[in-house]
């Protein structure tokens, strides 16, 4: 989804409508921000559904144990993609050292 707000900003910022850039982004956010949402009960409850899948004991509850750590990251990703596309659509991404 991050992927394909690439190129409207691209698009956007080629064609000097500088206005859409923030338009797209913020929804861009609401989208993703839902879908994490959505995806939240998978992470909750990872180990009884890879029970139910017939996963080993011990892999499903170690599974569910690192599913739980990445919900944060998850919701984070969710920010940090788009704001990436929109700076690099205008050239100003940042860089890591």
């Amino acid at each position: 989804m991050a992927s394909a707000l690439e190129t409207l900003c691209g698009q956007a910022f080629g064609a000097k409508q500088y206005h859409k850039l923030g338009v797209y982004m913020q929804r861009s956010w609401i989208v993703l921000f839902l879908c994490c949402f959505l995806l939240l009960p998978f992470y909750v409850y990872a180990t009884p559904l890879l029970k139910l899948l017939g996963q080993p004991d011990d892999v499903a509850e170690m599974s569910g144990e690192v599913a739980a750590w990445m919900i944060p990251l998850h919701f984070s990703f969710a920010f940090q993609f788009p704001l990436q596309r929109f700076l690099q659509s205008q050239c100003r991404a940042v860089r890591s050292p």
